[in-house]
């Protein structure tokens, strides 16, 4: 188990992620809880085998997690959603206005985007002092 590299992710106790949102609230997910929608993933989207030895060295079965309150398709809806939240986030300047972020790409650099983002609100604050100009 590895801490990941964004700042916004850190290891906490043995097995738990912290991650601090934009609002400052806590969210945190096992590691129990991560294989768990894992290995529901793999036997939901008909990798049987794949689930069983994942199931097998993940200790899946030994977890006290109820799978019948994790409703089904759990892994992709929480991708989905942290997905929208990055474009939420690349959608708005560091000084809280609006800017055009490119299509969210899961294999474009974090460092690409960055600049992106940045080259985007240089236009746009270019843009408002333009307008401003013109008043």
């Amino acid at each position: 188990h590895y801490a990941g590299s964004s700042s916004s992710t850190a290891w906490c106790g043995a097995k738990r992620w912290r991650l601090v949102g934009a609002t400052g609230l806590l969210m945190s997910i096992t590691s129990d809880e991560l294989n768990f929608l894992v290995y529901r993933y793999l036997h939901e989207s008909g990798f049987r085998h794949s689930a069983f030895t994942f199931g097998c060295e993940s200790l899946v079965n030994k977890s006290n997690i109820n799978g019948a309150k994790i409703a089904p398709g759990e892994l992709v809806n929480l991708v989905q959603r942290g997905i929208m939240y990055t474009e939420l986030e690349r959608s708005v300047a560091d000084d809280g206005t609006d800017c055009e972020a490119a299509p969210y790409s899961l294999t474009a650099s974090a460092r690409e985007s960055k600049q992106q983002q940045q080259k985007q609100a240089q236009r746009a604050a270019q843009q408002q002092q333009q307008q401003q100009q013109q008043q």
